[in-house]
């Protein structure tokens, strides 16, 4: 909900208590009073005032003045903290994925791009925030979980375009906007019904269009200074928009997950004179800390992991499960995989890499999970909240105006009941450039903030019957969850439309991992990964099938009054895509 200017009769109300207010202020000043404030990671004022004038921050501290005609906030007993920035999202974006690659919601290539335009995969001039189209549910959700930045990158494609920086205000796209573009994006997907169809592929063809952008560049220069002499240079779109970026003007965003591609991309970037890059996503960075501390660049971390058997080596493990019953040997694999995951940001914060957060592929409220859980797997809190602030403003090139609760810095802060990251935190309220927007206690629930840790340490066991929905290839589609515990080793099944998938997997603390192999009607074998986070009696988290979308579910565990759905019912959405 976007708030606006009140009447002169509301106003008279202002100097009420916070929680008695049912109306907003003057939009961007304000006196956040008696409150606890986290200027930056290891900078706190137990008790003070945050003061916001005109969307900006004016002073914050324990000795600060409020100046007339200001709303006073008194916000006994809560935290400020600055807003979360979502480093890298592709939320309210076309997806761009290859033919035959993507499952649903995937456009065919006629479709995707007209006779004279750019096919999406090869299309580097384009800036996210030109077509940045998301609803206000998308944006609720997302302030609802404490972010009011994020950084606008495709998903997926080779040339996809250049990422953005919004603030989540709402309105006018135009008005979101703060930087555009950030960075070229460039990662090693494939082309639909062309070259390149391979990783390899791409990797040759990134290579190349670098080299030739630069000596496009080179060549234009020449016949500038001596056009009696010099060639005449040719003109390619393609290479022209590659320019900045292949010449060091533009910092370059490059998107890989395995230890393969991120070698490869090191090695990629050194041969292309490329050297101010970013790396996104990185799940398997763990694997790969020697070469990314020798390349001394940024990671920008992915928080959705990817499906166990999909982990590099994993599937190459000499193991032969048992005929029936329980795996205790395949479990505990599983396990260890599983941890090594979580811990890939404390692994890469320990080695000195600075690191920022993605919630690509996630709801809103497993991005602050995530986060919760890299926590619990190692990562010091301080450095977990540097990596949703400073770090994440700073590659987006605003460190000047995001990161901190600092005078001058845009007024984005968050209002918690608790620690931001703590899993039965409560957001209460988010600051925006000074826009306020209260949260709801339902939304803030769904949006993650009522999360608490499994395993009987306050969230509760994953084993029992869930029920839930999520997108399936018609629509949304209701499906039961069962599962059986053994310590930490889960068994069940899933049962939607598509059929029963017997799955496997571990329980460690909130956390819930499972795989199995699911063959639909018609169709061949799909091997699937669930992660999944337990808040309470709510199951939040992920699928991800092979060679298909990933796609974000929400589940309740079954119980009196909740009836359980039927497997064939699917409402259809019209979408045909992700939610």
């Amino acid at each position: 909900m976007r708030w606006t200017r009140l009447s002169l009769p509301t106003l008279a109300f202002l100097s009420a208590p916070l929680a008695a207010q049912t109306e907003l202020a003057p939009p961007r000043d304000y006196a956040l009073t008696n409150v606890r404030i986290v200027i930056a990671p290891g900078r706190v004022v137990e008790q003070g005032t945050v003061l916001v004038r005109n969307g900006r921050i004016a002073a914050a501290g324990a000795a600060v003045t409020v100046p007339p005609g200001v709303a006073v906030l008194d916000l006994t007993g809560l935290t400020v903290y600055p807003g979360l920035i979502d480093a890298a999202n592709s939320v309210g974006l076309p997806r761009v994925v290859a033919e035959g690659r993507g499952g649903r919601g995937a456009a065919p290539a006629a479709a995707a791009a007209g006779p004279s335009q750019p096919p999406p995969e090869l299309n580097p001039g384009r800036a996210a925030a030109d077509v940045f189209a998301a609803t206000e549910g998308d944006l609720d959700g997302l302030r609802s979980a404490g972010i009011t930045t994020v950084g606008l990158a495709f998903d997926g494609g080779i040339f996809p375009g250049r990422v953005s920086a919004v603030n989540l205000t709402g309105g006018d796209v135009a008005g979101m906007v703060v930087k555009s573009p950030v960075a070229q994006q460039v990662a090693l997907g494939q082309r639909r019904g062309g070259y390149p169809s391979t990783g390899m592929g791409a990797i040759a063809y990134v290579r190349q269009s670098f080299w030739d952008a630069q000596w496009d560049q080179r060549a234009a220069e020449a016949f500038q200074g001596n056009p009696a002499a010099a060639q005449r240079p040719g003109y390619d779109p393609e290479h022209r928009a590659l320019q900045p970026a292949a010449t060091g003007a533009m910092p370059v965003w490059y998107a890989a997950t395995s230890e393969r591609d991120l070698r490869r991309i090191i090695g990629l970037a050194a041969e292309t004179g490329v050297r101010d890059y970013v790396l996104v996503g990185a799940q398997e960075g763990y694997r790969t800390v020697d070469a990314l501390k020798a390349a001394a660049r940024p990671v920008i971390v992915g928080l959705s992991y990817p499906g166990l058997d999909r982990v590099s080596g994993r599937a190459f493990e000499l193991h032969v499960a048992p005929i029936s019953g329980t795996d205790p040997a395949g479990a505990e694999a599983d396990s260890v995989v599983a941890r090594a995951l979580r811990a890939n940001a404390a692994t890469l914060a320990a080695a000195g890499i600075a690191i920022a957060f993605s919630g690509q592929g996630l709801t809103p409220a497993q991005f602050r999970l995530g986060i919760a859980g890299v926590i619990e797997a190692g990562l010091p809190a301080d450095e977990a909240l540097r990596a949703a602030t400073l770090t994440p403003a700073r590659l987006l090139g605003l460190e000047a105006a995001l990161g901190s609760v600092e005078p001058g810095k845009l007024a984005n802060l968050v209002v918690v009941q608790g620690d931001i990251f703590s899993r039965d935190a409560k957001i209460r309220h988010v600051f925006i450039e000074g826009l306020r927007f209260d949260i709801p206690e339902a939304a803030e629930r769904g949006a993650g903030g009522r999360s608490g840790r499994g395993g009987g340490e306050g969230g509760g066991a994953a084993a029992g019957e869930w029920v839930g929905e999520m997108e399936g290839p018609n629509g949304t589609m209701s499906f039961t969850l069962t599962l059986r515990a053994e310590g930490s080793a889960l068994t069940g099944q899933l049962v939607t439309e598509m059929g029963p998938v017997e799955l496997r997997g571990e329980q460690d603390g909130a956390e819930v991992s499972l795989r199995g192999t699911a063959t639909p009607p018609g169709m061949n074998a799909i091997e699937i990964a669930i992660t999944a986070s337990i808040s309470e009696n709510q199951l939040q988290g992920t699928l991800d099938a092979a060679g298909m979308a990933t796609v974000p579910f929400n589940a309740r565990r079954r119980g009196p009054g909740i009836p359980a759905p039927q497997p064939s019912e699917t409402r259809t959405t019209g979408t045909g895509g992700r939610p």
